[in-house]
């Protein structure tokens, strides 16, 4: 393995009756720590919110990354930079009339700025503005629907993205989200993906004491990516 793959556990995920337990060994293991902020319009679930970010920053030294997967991410960009976000990650198709403007707010906040495309999402329509980019979450399935099989023609699109990237001399991290599980590590990481969002499936649901879940997981990882190579 040429280089590492980074790990983003989705943080709200943790089981509420051993949460303090499982964010403090997180901390110490992961590269960054997803939270998915949703309002159940853009995706038909919910999840956390900045206050949680709030909480975890006085714990926690690993950067969070907040997934706002909601219609209308302006109106939560300055909470989620109040609430300790290294990264702020909206989607394509709800900063379509404002993305300059929504992504160097971000910038001015002090974070970073990324972005997140749903699978039918074009990657021609962010060309323009990838270098105010530092990371692109390229969804795997559809976001919002869990229990889906990995849409594996985003593998090609991660391809074009790192073509792009080495083009035009940028540097952001490129993010896989979705289904995530054993199996899938390696394409992804062949393909030219840096990071990969763990849920459920590929931490948690490995074992009740997430000590054991993460070595199950981190061996998973290992087992397919020890003799494989960057495309």
């Amino acid at each position: 393995m040429e280089k590492k793959l980074l790990l983003a556990p989705s943080m709200g995920c943790c089981d509420l009756y051993d949460f303090e337990n499982q964010v403090r060994f997180i901390d110490e293991h992961a590269d960054f720590l997803h939270i998915d902020i949703k309002d159940g319009n853009y995706v038909k679930t919910f999840g956390v919110g900045p206050d949680f970010m709030t909480v975890l920053k006085k714990v926690v030294k690993t950067p969070m990354d907040a997934h706002l997967m909601i219609r209308h991410p302006q109106e939560y960009i300055e909470a989620c930079a109040e609430a300790g976000a290294e990264y702020i990650t909206p989607h394509t198709d709800c900063i379509e009339s404002d993305a300059f403007v929504t992504l160097n707010k971000i910038i001015s906040l002090g974070c970073k700025a990324g972005i997140a495309m749903n699978p039918a999402a074009s990657l021609e329509g962010i060309r323009h503005y990838l270098p105010l980019l530092s990371k692109v979450t390229i969804m795997i399935v559809d976001a919002g629907y869990a229990g889906q099989k990995v849409i594996t023609q985003m593998y090609d699109k991660i391809r074009t993205l790192v073509q792009w990237r080495e083009e035009m001399g940028l540097d952001f991290l490129i993010e896989a989200d979705g289904s995530m599980n054993a199996g899938v590590y390696r394409p992804l990481y062949e393909a030219g993906a840096d990071v990969v969002v763990l849920g459920p499936p590929a931490l948690w649901n490995k074992d009740k004491d997430i000590r054991k879940a993460w070595e199950i997981m981190e061996k998973e990882v290992e087992a397919e990516l020890s003799s494989c190579t960057r495309s």
